[in-house]
């Protein structure tokens, strides 16, 4: 056999494909095609992502997270400055402490973890995943299990870590 007029390596690789997603297997140099027992596969999976590209446009409803807490400090011990509002703007979006490339909602408090929680929009409805925070993340009164989406309703409250300082209402814009 050939592939593209080459004979082809002894590590040989098998492309498979889903939906939003592409794999490539690699199989070990002793592999055998044609239904022969394979030894040993690595395997990696490709997923599709929308352009990081923030001028680009989204399909993505004019939703905002509204500060609405109490905006107290004294739990904290320090003078901090007021989170601002928090426009949803993209399709999946990291709130976290400080911004950086990964972290695009920034909330700078103590109690908010680095990358505390990830938003995902649609124009139907937004999906809230706590990312294992330090402090939690808590939907309507009730904390969120890290890994998983929860729909935040409009009108609902979300808190990332700090009632006081982080407590959110979701309003279209």
């Amino acid at each position: 056999d050939s592939l593209c007029g080459r004979t082809p390596s002894q590590a040989h690789a098998l492309m498979l494909t889903a939906v939003h997603s592409v794999g490539v297997a690699r199989i070990s140099a002793r592999a055998h095609a044609r239904g022969n027992a394979v030894r040993r596969v690595e395997a990696r999976a490709f997923t599709a992502s929308r352009s990081r590209n923030r001028n680009a446009a989204t399909t993505v409803a004019a939703w905002v997270l509204k500060n609405s807490g109490p905006n107290t400090t004294e739990h904290l011990g320090e003078e901090l400055t007021t989170p601002s509002d928090l426009p949803l703007t993209a399709a999946r979006m990291v709130v976290g402490r400080q911004a950086s490339d990964s972290v695009s909602l920034e909330i700078p408090v103590p109690t908010v973890s680095g990358a505390h929680a990830m938003i995902e929009v649609t124009d139907a409805k937004v999906m809230v995943t706590d990312l294992s925070s330090t402090n939690g993340t808590f939907i309507d009164g009730e904390e969120l299990q890290a890994g998983i989406a929860y729909e935040l309703e409009e009108g609902g409250e979300v808190i990332f870590g700090d009632e006081f300082m982080a407590l959110y209402v979701l309003t279209k814009a």
